[in-house]
């Protein structure tokens, strides 16, 4: 007759298997959304800690080369960077400067070439998008490695980029998550891409709190 598992059994068996599963990979973006959300419980809440949070955690947990993070503005309602990881400092000064109108993240737009990823995910290639004057090298983080050539469809290039946009009510633009490929110069796997729509999300109620506040 097989004898019944003692109650201690099932709950240390419980207790292994969820620390085993919080420790891998694909849980820690549990733990990003969850530091995220805590910023909503404050009593005033700081739009650039955290959209400077979620640049760290999506820069580290993905292993991306760099991450910048753009929201509109409140006096004018243009478009402009406000927090980065892992970019130079002298070409981040470069970038915060930049200013998009809305029309320019248009689909129908010409300013830039892109490719639909998904409905929230564009991505930027280099060879449809050539820096070509002495300040558009500027503002990439190695400016010699523009006349590499890509050999696989996995590859990135250094002027690559990708944009996931932040969509309040109405589809009405509130900002977007700039990235670069990993640092092992590939294209993020969908299911990254997927878990960054997840933070544009959560950094979309946040931007909307900051404008209506």
């Amino acid at each position: 007759m097989m004898g019944t598992l003692d109650t201690e059994t099932v709950k240390r068996r419980l207790r292994f298997d969820f620390v085993r599963v919080k420790n891998e990979p694909g849980s820690r973006a549990v733990d990003g959304t969850t530091s995220l959300m805590a910023h909503f419980h404050r009593p005033q809440m700081n739009i650039n800690d955290v959209l400077q949070e979620a640049s760290d955690i999506i820069q580290r947990q993905f292993k991306l080369k760099w991450v910048m993070i753009g929201i509109k503005g409140k006096a004018d309602g243009l478009f402009r960077y406000t927090v980065m990881t892992g970019m130079n400092k002298d070409i981040w000064e470069r970038q915060r400067k930049r200013v998009y109108r809305l029309e320019d993240f248009d689909a129908t737009s010409h300013t830039y070439k892109f490719g639909e990823i998904s409905d929230l995910t564009r991505v930027y290639l280099q060879e449809e998008n050539m820096l070509y004057s002495e300040e558009e090298k500027k503002l990439v983080q190695r400016p010699a490695l523009l006349y590499s050539k890509r050999m696989s469809s996995s590859e990135t290039l250094e002027a690559d980029f990708i944009d996931t946009l932040m969509y309040g009510p109405g589809r009405a633009l509130l900002g977007w998550i700039e990235y670069s490929g990993t640092v092992a110069n590939e294209f993020p796997q969908p299911v990254v891409i997927r878990q960054i729509e997840g933070y544009a999300s959560i950094l979309a109620a946040a931007v909307g709190i900051h404008l209506r506040s």
